[in-house]
């Protein structure tokens, strides 16, 4: 139906002043998802009878307000197709329930449902990434948008539980364009004041790279000279020589020399 007497869904109470409203879900998204889960179950992809949805929710007519109005809402959330008949899920409704990808499928898919209602679009395109007012004042900007007044509560109420349960309210209230994540990240956090750079620049190196920055830490700042000779063989060889040597160092080196080859002269 195109328009929708305005009158909370849940009241039983008939009031004798109508208005009439542009469609809103009066129902969330949650809600709309259990029963497009609960009519999926009776016919699948295809069409549940309305019989059988009806005794699924132990109700006897489809005058029932509830049954009304909640596929009203799952059918402006893209999630249902009704007719005098029967039921049935569309396409979209089917691969939120069964998203091929997973868990990070379904939370892109509820944001696009989410965003399905044509007065969440209008709400979205204005509070964007902003904070939104408290309910009285967003009563007053559904209002101006064409939501009459017995409606106004089931209205924004419906539109704040759907907005938290697709991830894009957070804590402070604020309307974003893409799911909240609250689970911690499992990128490394970059260092603080500086402290832990070298570690993880180390952590970026090949292993080669890596065992020789090792080795670079680990040696020792002596005070040396370091000596390159060619050997007999025409190799060549480094002599790390303390600068501070004595003879005594010498006469030293000397006789360790002489234990691998005993032709080293004494002197």
């Amino acid at each position: 139906m195109s328009e929708i007497e305005s009158q909370d869904p849940l009241d039983g109470q008939i009031k004798r002043m109508r208005e009439k409203s542009v469609r809103y879900p009066a129902f969330n998204l949650e809600e709309c998802l259990n029963f497009l889960s609960m009519v999926h179950t009776i016919g699948g992809k295809k069409e549940a009878p309305v019989e059988s949805v009806l005794s699924k929710m132990n109700i006897t007519t489809k005058d029932n307000r509830r049954y009304k109005y909640l596929t009203s809402s799952a059918e402006i959330f893209g999630l249902i197709k009704k007719s005098e008949i029967g039921i049935t899920p569309t396409e979209f409704g089917t691969l939120i329930l069964y998203p091929p990808d997973g868990e990070a499928q379904r939370k892109q898919l509820l944001l696009e449902v989410f965003k399905a209602p044509q007065i969440y679009q209008k709400i979205i395109e204005r509070y964007n990434d902003t904070i939104l007012p408290n309910p009285d004042i967003l009563k007053n900007i559904f209002y101006s948008y064409g939501i009459a007044r017995n409606a106004l509560d089931a209205a924004v109420t419906a539109f704040l539980d759907s907005a938290k349960f697709a991830g894009v309210l957070d804590q402070n209230n604020r309307l974003l364009q893409s799911p909240v994540d609250n689970k911690p990240s499992s990128q490394p956090k970059p260092p603080e004041n500086g402290q832990g750079a070298e570690k993880q620049t180390d952590q970026n190196l090949s292993p080669n790279e890596t065992n020789n920055t090792q080795k670079r830490e680990e040696k020792p700042d002596l005070d040396v000279l370091k000596y390159e000779i060619r050997t007999a063989s025409g190799k060549k060889a480094s002599i790390l020589l303390p600068k501070d040597w004595v003879k005594d160092d010498i006469d030293l080196l000397i006789k360790l020399l002489r234990v691998f080859n005993p032709e080293v002269p004494n002197k």
